[in-house]
């Protein structure tokens, strides 16, 4: 029985003495793994070369060609049969506004010109009476057949109806303006695509009103643009300026 527990005794100190051989033999080996590993250098000869040096900045992608569709009459948009990323030629309607005051506005015009070229007819018939009426007067004045007073008349009531005569042709040209002026504002109720391209915006809707007149731009509709011809806008800080030239 002693020389048995002495046996077991034996065994298990072996297998102590192995383990701890065996986790010395781990942790040396750990250790030999996780030291650094010499870094790879690499040796050229020197020689002399050209230094580049690069701009890093950042920007937009924009189109080259863009147009923004803005009203010159206000009104409430009726019609809006184009739609975001719709391809559009030039003179497609894009947008149609309510024409109702415009086209009563052009009615009114088109009275008041007729009304003034009338009254023109009628001016230039008083004229061409008196003037006959003058030349007879002053055929019987040099016959000593009337006084002066009755000749000064006559010459005052010719002068009176060229003068009238002249006031209605103004009249005719300011009402014509006038008529003008409301047959483009009527024109401008519809408006077509200046350019071929792409609805790449579209910010108003049908039954929205608008503003707009020709002397400020008004609400912005939409945005067409030519997605051919794309350019870069890029902001380059104020210390790498000096280094850009023209076709880098």
């Amino acid at each position: 029985m002693a020389r048995t527990k002495k046996r077991r005794r034996r065994r298990w100190i072996l297998f102590i003495l192995f383990l701890a051989l065996l986790g010395g033999g781990w942790h040396f080996w750990k250790k030999k793994n996780a030291q650094e590993k010499p870094t790879k250098v690499d040796v050229e000869k020197v020689t002399r070369r050209n230094i580049t040096e690069s701009v890093v900045a950042t920007g937009r992608i924009h189109p080259v060609t863009k147009v923004v569709i803005n009203p010159e009459v206000a009104g409430e948009i009726v019609s809006l049969p184009v739609v975001e990323g719709q391809v559009v030629k030039e003179g497609d309607v894009l947008v149609k506004i309510k024409e109702d005051d415009y086209l009563a506005s052009r009615d009114l015009s088109e009275a008041s010109h007729q009304g003034s070229l009338a009254q023109l007819k009628l001016s230039r018939a008083n004229r061409d009476r008196a003037i006959a009426d003058f030349k007879r007067t002053e055929a019987l004045f040099k016959d000593k057949l009337i006084s002066e007073a009755e000749f000064l008349a006559g010459r005052t009531a010719a002068d009176v109806a060229q003068a009238s005569f002249e006031a209605s042709g103004h009249g005719v040209s300011q009402a014509k303006a006038s008529l003008d002026r409301a047959v483009e504002q009527l024109s401008k109720t519809i408006i077509l695509a200046p350019i071929d391209g792409t609805v790449v915006q579209l910010r108003s809707e049908k039954g929205e009103r608008v503003v707009g007149t020709s002397l400020m731009s008004g609400t912005e509709i939409m945005t067409i643009a030519q997605l051919d011809r794309m350019e870069a806008r890029v902001e380059v800080g104020e210390g790498d300026v000096v280094s850009i030239q023209v076709g880098q």
